[in-house]
């Protein structure tokens, strides 16, 4: 019994080593094993990306046909482009948003003691929409003359900045001065505070002298090329409230009056004038036509009363395509100027953009509706504001 046991001992010893010898592993069937194990990954992990790249290709190119096809396969580039960029609410949210920390009127207007409200009315400070519209072609001028790979100068847009809101409200006061009659007879324009009666012509005219002294002050600490061109301005300031009497056309005189701040703002920082300024002076005058005409039209039926003449009542149902070739030549005279200043790519296309926000905003805005108009002028500080930073990034890339 025990020899049997011995030898059904020996008999399993021997099959367990005969079994572990035929599961021994070479080495080199490991390696060879490995290696394919990591050729399969590699292969499998490829055709997953490529299915993802394609994947998001082919969503790319729906979204992208779907932008551009929205009309008729025979639809202009223009009516496409207007497809493709944001409303006019949404860009103007964005800078919104962007600024909100900024004061507003109505903020600025809770500050100051109540019986300086009718001052700081006829200046309208509390609507700061036309110190921006005024200061934004002097920014661009003083941003545009900066040497490449540099920032403007900070001193000098301060400065700038605090004579628009000065000389904004100068303008405004010499222009409600003149039209006291007219205004009473408006409805936009019967409660401002010579109208209404809240100030009178000798007030205002001590408030205008208050306003003209401190935006002296800043001239005079000017290059002498900027003062002799701040001291010809005062011809457009003091001659623009009568264009309204004797020309259809108005808002371009208003243009040149309003965009001066390109030619000083350039020349502040450099001394000369040249090309690049002029052309941007060129490309302010076509917006300022523009957005002074839509906004001209939300006093057309009362202009037609009292017998003040605009681009409004001159161009009537032809705003639109006429605002819009203007639009165009401002393009041009940003591109003109942009080329002359050597600037990047980032001018280029902020400029394109604003142009474009211009045209996108003619298209929405509905010119018997007065809101739509105010909203339509407000856009542009926005407008402004991106070729601006267009300027800014065009020193660098």
């Amino acid at each position: 019994m025990i020899l049997r046991s011995t030898q059904r001992l020996a008999t399993c010893c021997h099959a367990n080593i005969h079994l572990s010898s035929n599961h021994a592993r070479d080495p080199k069937n490991d390696w060879n094993e490995f290696t394919e194990r990591i050729k399969r990954n590699a292969r499998s992990f490829k055709e997953r990306a490529t299915r993802a790249t394609n994947f998001e290709q082919q969503n790319f190119r729906k979204v992208k046909q779907e932008a551009f096809s929205r009309s008729s396969p025979g639809e202009s580039f223009h009516d496409r482009l207007m497809h493709v960029l944001p409303s006019p609410a949404a860009f103007n949210g964005f800078f919104d948003r962007a600024l909100g920390r900024l004061p507003s009127g109505p903020d600025i207007m809770r500050r100051v003691d109540r019986k300086y409200h009718p001052y700081l009315e006829l200046s309208r400070v509390d609507k700061p929409i036309g110190s921006w519209l005024l200061f934004l072609p002097g920014a661009w001028g003083i941003c545009i003359a900066a040497p490449t790979f540099s920032l403007p100068s900070i001193p000098l847009l301060v400065a700038f900045g605090t004579g628009a809101v000065l000389m904004r409200g100068a303008g405004c006061t010499i222009n409600d001065m003149y039209d006291i009659d007219i205004d009473k007879r408006v409805a936009r324009t019967r409660n401002r505070p010579l109208a209404s009666g809240r100030l009178n012509l000798k007030q205002a005219t001590a408030w205008l002298t208050i306003q003209a002294g401190l935006s002296s002050l800043i001239l005079f600490n000017l290059n002498v090329g900027t003062i002799a061109l701040g001291i010809s301005s005062l011809f457009l300031v003091g001659a623009y409230p009568y264009m309204k009497r004797i020309t259809d056309y108005p808002q371009l005189f208003l243009g040149l009056t309003f965009n001066y701040g390109a030619l000083m703002g350039y020349c502040a920082c450099t001394g000369t004038l040249g090309i690049t300024p002029l052309a941007l002076y060129a490309a302010g005058i076509g917006w300022t036509l523009v957005y002074d005409t839509v906004y001209g039209h939300q006093d057309k039926l009362d202009d037609k009363i009292v017998g003040v003449r605009s681009t409004a009542l001159k161009f009537e149902d032809r705003t639109k395509e006429l605002c819009g070739k203007v639009t165009a030549g401002m393009g041009i005279s940003l591109c003109v100027a942009g080329v002359s200043a050597g600037m990047g790519p980032s001018y280029f296309l902020a400029s394109f953009m604003g142009c474009s926000m211009i045209m996108k905003g003619l298209s929405h805005v509905d010119l018997d509706n007065p809101q739509s108009c105010w909203e339509f002028f407000v856009m542009n500080k926005n407008i402004g504001l991106l070729i601006l930073i267009g300027i800014i990034i065009g020193k660098f890339a």
